[in-house]
């Protein structure tokens, strides 16, 4: 009887062991997995936006932008490569009405920007994602998928790529392991944009 006593103990005991251990582990992975999709939502959300605003757009042109201004957008020249930390989407015909998205990258952390301006007049600002880590966001390529090196032979029929590349703590929610060092996860969006026919 004496055995027997001992031998449920120790299964007991170990049992309650090695359960304690798999809960832990998936609570750790649980916020691992949490902190992805927290960070993947907002820049798919940000990639959606985008995607359906060049769709129904008139004219999309790559550029460069340094800050949040109406005359702050750059077109590159005609005969440069079209790629660009920038983007100009111009719904309809009128030239005064028109929607920037820009990397700005006057801080540590770089952002993902986009401001729409109306009569020439910014109505509305938005930060679509941080903590971004490449400098060309946006490519004209033709239909090869080849980047432009000239624009004017694109004749608006770019498809428009945007690259997001990210560098973010891996465990933002809660320090892991009882300490102040957390590692930091890479991971990248991309997307191809063309813009409809438009009359």
């Amino acid at each position: 009887m004496v055995e027997m006593i001992m031998v449920v103990g120790i299964f007991l005991f170990t049992f309650v062991g090695v359960m304690l251990g798999v809960q832990l582990f998936g609570l750790r992975i649980y916020t691992l997995e949490a902190t992805k999709l927290v960070a993947t939502q907002s820049a798919r959300m940000a990639l959606n936006a985008m995607r359906d605003n060049i769709r129904e757009a008139k004219n999309v042109y790559v550029g460069s932008c340094s800050a949040i201004k109406t005359n702050s957008f750059s077109l590159l020249a005609v005969t440069n490569i079209q790629q660009g930390n920038a983007l100009i989407v111009y719904p309809t015909t009128n030239a005064s009405a028109f929607t920037v998205y820009y990397l700005d990258t006057s801080s540590s952390v770089y952002v993902l920007n986009q401001f729409n301006v109306t009569n020439n007049q910014i109505v509305y600002t938005n930060q679509l994602a941080q903590y971004l880590t490449n400098l060309v966001v946006f490519d004209a390529e033709n239909y090869k998928g080849v980047t432009a090196t000239n624009y004017t032979s694109l004749d608006n029929r770019e498809v428009i790529r945007v690259t997001l590349q990210f560098s973010q703590w891996e465990y933002p929610i809660a320090f892991v392991g009882g300490h102040d060092f957390n590692a930091f996860d890479f991971y990248q969006l991309r997307t191809k944009v063309f813009r409809r026919a438009w009359n």
